[in-house]
């Protein structure tokens, strides 16, 4: 459901912006409706991508956050180790 949502949103953008376009062009909305179609596919398409980018940086954050728990594990087992050798060599 999110990747229709950044692609309708992408698309509404789209004719927004085509809009905008003709309306500081001062000629009228209708104008050549394949315009319309060409900026709504090309902004839902940015949509979609938009979308990938963000599944990809999503899956790339908890990866590295596994990646940092492990290294602090392994830290905090280091640390935990010298600790003990070093009470035991107080004792």
């Amino acid at each position: 459901m999110p990747l229709l949502g950044h692609i309708i949103g992408g698309a509404t953008f789209g004719l927004a912006a085509r809009f905008w376009q003709l309306g500081i062009l001062k000629r009228p909305m209708m104008d050549n409706p394949s315009g319309h179609v060409a900026c709504m596919a090309f902004f839902g398409g940015a949509g979609y991508y938009w979308w990938q980018a963000t599944v990809y940086m999503n899956g790339v954050l908890v990866e590295k956050e596994a990646e940092l728990r492990v290294r602090r594990q392994l830290r905090q087992a280091a640390s935990e180790k010298l600790l003990e050798q070093e009470l035991n060599q107080a004792s």
